[in-house]
């Protein structure tokens, strides 16, 4: 298939060189022209880790040639970008294309808003999925460690009547990926800010020291996972009150990784995929501007107007507030963006549900 990646991060490369390497034809996109120039220097992208070959990449600034052609549009840039990203696609997409966000952050509502608002008249589909489908990181530009590839991912369409019609385009690309009826659904079970967050907060001074320990296996201490299943409760509450049923964390990791543990601690240390990936060195990273604004924001936002408490998701943002001197709740995603505001309880539930 012609595949469009909007994003050249860690997800975006190794997405690249994974569905090149299987065939497909690939363009890569990015804003950044230094990356995109040192990508082409490269004259591709070389995998280690469970993927593994060198794929020739075609990566370009140009955005209207890189749509032209594509019957799937993948976006893994950052949360925070989604609505440029949508505003900058939305003159060059084409009727019949599928937009999928990895992971949603509630970007298939964000895009659907932006594409209304911008006047779109085309017939695109736009997906988001719960996670990104790697677990990766790319070292320099050009070269991506693989440490796992999702086993079963989740994807759905808002309109939710779209999925059918999607799922036929992706099982031809990710067979894995398993349509759901909700983007509450895929935007609810995004755990990430249930785990980067209080890993992050709780590790502040070994992340500021700079100095190197691995993410998962030594800052997810068994205090630190207290904490996060404290997060992962509010989560659950706050489905189970719109009517979706979600994932717990445990299933999750089970699903992606085949993990089979009984607690969540033991899941975490224990899954091979999250044994050697570095924390950040600094706290200007995504796992706090897009974590908590996009990820932690909505689900405090949510549980207001639905009166679902959400008191340790209140805390966390509030403390990470403290520790960067930003208001990230102003970053985030409002029910406002949405016309939610001043809507009912049972106004919000029918419309995240459509």
């Amino acid at each position: 298939m012609n595949i469009a990646i909007i994003g050249a991060g860690n997800g975006g490369q190794t997405m690249a060189a994974h569905l090149t390497l299987k065939g497909h034809k690939v363009k890569l996109y990015d804003i950044n022209e230094s990356l995109i120039s040192e990508l082409n220097n490269v004259g591709g992208i070389h995998c280690d880790g469970v993927i593994k070959g060198f794929a020739p990449i075609e990566a370009t600034t140009d955005l209207r040639g890189t749509l032209k052609d594509a019957e799937v549009i993948m976006c893994t840039t950052n949360a925070n970008s989604h609505s440029k990203v949508a505003e900058s696609i939305a003159p060059y997409v084409q009727d019949g294309q599928v937009i999928l966000i990895f992971p949603g952050y509630w970007g298939a509502l964000e895009f659907s808003e932006v594409l209304d608002r911008v006047g779109n008249n085309k017939r695109v589909y736009v997906a988001e999925t719960e996670s990104l489908i790697y677990a990766c990181r790319y070292n320099k530009p050009g070269y991506v460690t693989v440490r796992g590839v999702k086993e079963k991912l989740e994807f759905a369409t808002y309109p939710s009547e779209d999925v059918g019609q999607v799922k036929s385009k992706l099982e031809k690309i990710y067979p894995q990926l398993l349509p759901r009826e909700s983007v509450i659904r895929t935007s609810l079970n995004n755990v990430n800010p249930i785990f980067h967050t209080p890993i992050t907060l709780m590790n502040i001074g070994w992340i500021e020291s700079e100095k190197d320990f691995y993410f998962y296996p030594e800052g997810a201490s068994p205090s630190v996972v207290r904490v996060m299943e404290k997060l992962e409760t509010e989560r659950l509450a706050l489905g189970k009150a719109i009517g979706v049923e979600l994932s717990s964390a445990l299933e999750l990791l089970h699903r992606f990784y085949g993990v089979n543990e009984s607690t969540l601690y033991e899941a975490i240390n224990k899954n091979k995929a999250y044994q050697t990936g570095k924390a950040p060195t600094t706290l200007k990273y995504r796992y706090i501007y897009e974590d908590i604004p996009y990820g932690l924001v909505p689900i405090s936002e949510l549980g207001t107007a639905l009166e679902v408490p959400t008191p340790c998701t209140d805390l966390l943002i509030d403390l990470a507030e403290m520790v960067v001197g930003e208001d990230l709740r102003g970053m985030g995603v409002k029910l406002e963006r949405f016309g939610l505001k001043d809507m009912t309880k049972g106004e919000i539930i029918e419309l995240l549900n459509y």
